[in-house]
């Protein structure tokens, strides 16, 4: 008998099951695929003979709760944290230009590392600076309801800015276009980048495969609690007396008998196993949600000499070097997800030889696309 059942093995269900494993709850986890991970997960790429990511998953250090789960899973020592905040931006051409912050003194470093990046003019950096210290005032309550994109508009941040800067920090945190995007969500986020302590601003990168990072691990414990973990046992309903979920049945079985539920699975997917009324309120919640694209190319010769790249302007968003390959994100990739492999390939080997002439096309040896259709739900403004 299980104290708690957790629907769904993905980031959120693994660490509630690790939390409470770990204060002495029995846990029985229950997830419809073959794989744990959800849609952080690594796979072994046999071509390569390689665990590689669905695609390059980056941390800040503003991302307390999952840093400190990490830390309970004694994984920590896995991540890459950098010591302040450096971030190398790439125009068209191959024009470098460095966001860094060159001191630890917060928050003046901050102030000095945008004073300082050129891919903006003198009064494009300033005109950023004002909205970021103007974020330690409450959000005004009239921006509530207003779109990411609108915001910078009405606070008079130029097309070069919102190019420059404002689109790749906010579709790459929120996974958004900016016309969708909430400000009061975007808001929040500068807030706990910028305004707080020095850490928070820095990247964080996992040295190793998402599966050694969390899954195995907290697999590990989990089990080592006495707990359970079902793979491919997807839940196809809850039955519910009295307000309280009495039985569970799944694909192959029936589970009662237990103290507690934790879902840990996306809103429709729950919708379609409960009704609604009984424990969940009877409205319709419409989510939005978002693709990610991640491309793998391997190498015969490795051009690049940083650990990551921020490509201004451009389809791809983000460019990683993991020395014997490199991963390319674009987040909100609507643009890309429906397209045939050969076509992603053809457009983002154009846009690294435009943007990197060290990189030619023949250096690569190997490819491999991947495509997270629903990655996550879109932070808009009626959500």
């Amino acid at each position: 008998m299980a104290d708690c059942i957790i629907i769904g093995g993905g980031l959120a269900g693994l660490s509630a099951g690790v939390y409470l494993a770990k204060s002495g709850i029995k846990v029985h986890l229950l997830e419809a695929s073959p794989k744990l991970g959800g849609r952080a997960y690594s796979f072994h790429y046999s071509p390569q003979n390689q665990m590689i990511d669905n695609g390059q998953h980056i941390m800040m250090g503003c991302y307390k709760y999952t840093l400190d789960f990490f830390k309970k899973l004694n994984t920590i020592d896995k991540l890459n944290f950098q010591d302040k905040l450096s971030v190398v931006f790439v125009e068209r051409g191959g024009r470098f230009f460095e966001l860094s912050s060159k001191s630890k003194i917060f928050p003046f470093n901050l102030v000095n590392a945008f004073l300082k990046y050129e891919a903006l003019s003198l009064s494009e950096r300033i005109s950023i600076l004002k909205i970021l210290s103007g974020l330690y005032l409450p959000f005004p309550q009239k921006f509530y309801s207003v779109s990411v994109l609108d915001w910078l508009n009405i606070k008079g941040q130029s097309e070069t800015s919102i190019k420059g800067f404002w689109e790749i920090l906010a579709v790459g945190t929120m996974n958004a276009s900016l016309d969708k995007a909430s400000a009061l969500t975007f808001s929040t986020i500068l807030k706990e980048i910028f305004l707080r302590k020095n850490e928070n601003s820095t990247i964080v990168v996992p040295k190793t495969d998402l599966s050694a990072l969390y899954s195995q691990r907290s697999a590990e414990l989990i089990l080592d609690s006495g707990g359970q973990i079902d793979l491919s046992e997807p839940v196809e309903e809850l039955i519910v007396n009295d307000l309280k979920i009495v039985r569970i049945l799944t694909k192959s079985t029936e589970i009662s008998g237990f103290d507690y539920v934790i879902s840990a699975i996306k809103y429709e997917s729950l919708t379609g196993i409960i009704k609604k009324g009984q424990i969940l309120p009877n409205k319709n919640f419409e989510f939005e949600y978002s693709p990610i694209v991640n491309i793998h190319f391997w190498l015969s010769d490795n051009p690049f000499d940083r650990n990551f790249y921020g490509l201004i302007d451009s389809r791809i968003h983000w460019l990683f070097n993991h020395k014997n390959h490199i991963t390319l994100t674009t987040s909100c990739a609507k643009d890309f997800v429906n397209l045939e492999g050969e076509k992603i390939l053809e457009i983002v080997l154009s846009e690294l030889e435009i943007y990197f002439p060290v990189f030619h096309r023949d250096l690569v040896i190997d490819s491999k696309i991947v495509k997270e259709k629903k990655a996550t739900f879109v932070p808009a403004v009626n959500t």
